[in-house]
């Protein structure tokens, strides 16, 4: 069961409300009044009141409508007889070149294995038949068939609930396993237990969070923090499954320019029996992404077993060339 331990990461992950981030805001604001110059004492304008006030409320407003909103399911969608059956499909093409050779075992002691880069191909298909409810299958094609490995997929998919608006919740279950069509005698296509689910909640960073540390003036920066479930995962101290594994991720994307942007995501796991050789403290990435439909994107990511300088990492993970490199184009109708 070696191989299991180089399983990537599902992106799914990667993306429940964290109190810590609202105490953290308030102590921003806090220690910034004590450092701030000293300002002339004065009553606040009318004017500059109900200016503030309207921005105060629209704040609590969007916060309030984007909880209020989530899970809705506009059923009207589905009895428009106007809205075209392929209205709600997307989806993309990409090219992935991980920056690590694989390799592949020839006999038991791996003597004589066989390796080498190994590129690939996939599609993607997103539907989204009603509101911000979503299903998406993906396919995927290897370059050199005899280095796929064990875990390298023939298709993923997900599914659930996912709004882009901030301060939405979103619910996604997503199977990212060796998922096969022709599985081997004794083997199932794929393992629906195995997969997990994510509780998410998304909330934008504060604007005067990001001008000290930007150059340009529209960036900005989204996070969304996540409670992940999985009924079966692998333990690869007692090399075999086990039931109820669960985590936590605040995954953060700062678009510095345009679309131009860095991603992170920090992990924490409830239970540390639970942390595995190749569970990841961080993941990080970045590049060039547009959402706009029929639009390239460039990026590069790296789901490895990264870990913090005081913890100490599996070998053959956690370093650069651990991550991957995709050119993808998008598609909508």
């Amino acid at each position: 069961m070696d191989w299991i331990k180089t399983l990537p990461l599902p992106i799914a992950l990667i993306c429940a409300s964290w109190p810590a981030c609202a105490d953290g805001e308030g102590e921003f604001y806090r220690e910034a009044g004590r450092r701030a110059p000293e300002q002339k004492r004065g009553k606040l304008t009318q004017s500059a009141r109900a200016e503030a006030k309207p921005a105060e409320e629209a704040e609590w407003q969007g916060l309030w409508k984007g909880v209020t909103s989530s899970f809705a399911l506009p059923l009207e969608h589905l009895l428009d007889e106007e809205r075209p059956w392929y209205s709600g499909l997307s989806g993309n093409v990409a090219a992935y070149y991980p920056l690590k050779e694989s390799v592949v075992a020839t006999s038991d002691n791996n003597v004589g294995g066989i390796e080498g880069t190994n590129p690939s191909l996939t599609a993607t298909v997103k539907y989204n038949p009603v509101g911000n409810w979503f299903a998406t299958l993906t396919l995927y094609h290897y370059f050199d068939g005899d280095l796929q490995q064990p875990w390298e997929p023939d298709y993923t998919y997900v599914f659930g609930y996912s709004d882009w608006r901030p301060y939405t919740f979103s619910l996604i279950y997503s199977n990212y396993g060796g998922n096969r069509f022709s599985p081997k005698e004794g083997e199932k296509g794929t393992y629906f237990e195995r997969g997990t689910w994510s509780l998410g909640w998304k909330f934008p960073i504060p604007q005067p969070w990001l001008r000290p540390f930007s150059i340009w003036d529209d960036a900005s920066m989204g996070c969304q923090v996540d409670y992940h479930y999985t009924p079966e995962y692998f333990d690869s101290e007692q090399e075999l499954y086990l039931e109820h594994g669960r985590s936590l991720s605040l995954g953060c994307k700062y678009s510095f320019t345009g679309n131009w942007y860095l991603n992170f995501n920090l992990f924490h796991y409830p239970d540390s029996a639970q942390k595995q050789p190749w569970s990841p403290d961080f993941t990080y990435g970045f590049g060039y992404f547009d959402w706009r439909p029929f639009t390239f994107s460039l990026q590069y990511n790296n789901y490895s077993g990264n870990r913090y300088p005081w913890n100490p990492s599996e070998p053959g993970t956690g370093r650069f060339k651990d991550g991957a490199l995709m050119l993808a184009w998008s598609w909508a109708f």
